[in-house]
């Protein structure tokens, strides 16, 4: 018998996993593909490239049947210069339209700063970009919140989340994974990718999924939420008080039966 709930954290973090052969991710890969060769298509020479980016890039998205809001981040990188320099919404509206065009059947919007495509299985946000040559530097920008262009870096948190994950015994993507799905199952007090940053951030030492992830929820910021979000915050950090207690003191079922409040699994 274990001795802690340390195997079945990293078993239920495996499940949260869209695992390369699984016929989750061919769809997906295929779907991606799809886009792609349609975007150069129908932009042709007004498009500089499109990649995929997001927590989809790295291995940080949750299953659909985990997560409905999960989705594929698709980076669009219009070609353009100083003097032909559109605004976002141009691009959102020229994304918009191919949407529409090549998807007919499917549901489009427009949600800042992207444009969501629904499939059957999968969200798709088509995210515009463009070249900014600086006098510095050069730099990718996407649309800000005012509507304007601000800078952004796609592979800079990539890399920096891969260190950490590294340094960890590589288990920061699957504790990332476990706080998203209680996320999910909470109506969503935290933004997905705000909480992968606050987790990479953080000065643990920890190269044990129980303690790891004991050890991340109760360094979640708690602070400037609604009442509900705080509520629902409050009690994931008092039900983790509640497993790590009970773990001390040798009482693995009742561990247990906190653990299953923060991750609603079958088999806890």
């Amino acid at each position: 018998m274990e001795a802690g709930l340390n195997n079945l954290i990293k078993k239920i973090a495996s499940e949260l996993f869209i695992k390369y052969e699984s016929g989750e991710r061919r769809k997906i890969g295929r779907s991606v593909d799809n886009i792609l060769n349609r975007l150069d298509e129908y932009f042709d020479d007004e498009m500089d490239e499109a990649i995929v980016f997001g927590s989809f890039s790295r291995d940080t998205i949750l299953p659909r049947k985990y997560d409905m809001n999960s989705d594929i981040d698709i980076l669009v990188q219009f070609n353009t210069t100083d003097f032909d320099k559109l605004k976002p919404e141009s691009h959102r509206n020229q994304l918009k339209k191919f949407a529409e065009t090549n998807y007919p059947n499917s549901s489009v919007v427009k949600d800042h700063p992207s444009v969501v495509l629904e499939l059957n299985h999968i969200k798709f946000d088509l995210v515009p970009a463009i070249f900014d040559k600086g006098l510095i530097y050069d730099s990718i920008e996407i649309p800000d919140k005012n509507g304007n262009w601000m800078e952004t870096a796609p592979d800079r948190f990539n890399k920096k989340l891969t260190a950490a994950n590294t340094k960890h015994q590589s288990i920061v993507k699957p504790i990332i994974r476990l706080v998203k799905f209680w996320n999910a199952s909470n109506s969503y007090p935290y933004y997905s990718y705000e909480l992968e940053k606050e987790i990479v951030a953080m000065d643990f030492d920890n190269d044990n999924y129980e303690r790891g992830f004991l050890f991340v929820v109760q360094q979640l910021p708690s602070i400037f939420f609604t009442w509900s979000d705080d509520a629902r915050i409050k009690a994931l950090k008092n039900n983790a008080y509640q497993v790590k207690e009970y773990l001390e003191n040798g009482e693995l079922e009742k561990a247990r039966k906190y653990l299953k409040k923060i991750i609603p699994f079958d088999e806890i």
